[in-house]
C-alpha cells in the first residue's frame, strides 16, 4: 500500500498542515477538509471541514480511510 491511500487501523502517514485530504469509511461516508494538526505518533489527526462545518478529531481506530486529494 502507497502513502496516498491507508485502510482503516493503520498509523495515518504524515501530513502536513493545511494538506487536503479525504476520509471514507465503510459505509461510504465521505468527509473532505484540511489538516490541522497531528499527534506526534500519528495516531490521531485534527480536520478542519470543507464549507464551514468545523473541525473534527479524527483516531487512526475509527474506521475511516485517509486519501489524499489531487491539486
Amino acid at each position: 500500500m502507497n502513502d496516498q491511500t491507508r485502510t482503516a487501523g493503520e498509523l495515518w502517514p504524515h501530513l502536513d498542515a493545511h494538506q487536503e485530504v479525504a476520509l471514507r469509511d465503510a459505509r461510504g461516508n465521505r468527509i473532505e477538509g484540511t489538516i490541522d494538526g497531528m499527534t506526534d505518533d500519528r495516531s490521531t489527526l485534527w480536520i478542519q471541514l470543507k464549507g464551514g462545518l468545523g473541525r473534527q478529531l479524527i483516531h487512526h481506530l475509527d474506521g475511516y480511510w485517509l486519501e489524499t486529494t489531487a491539486a
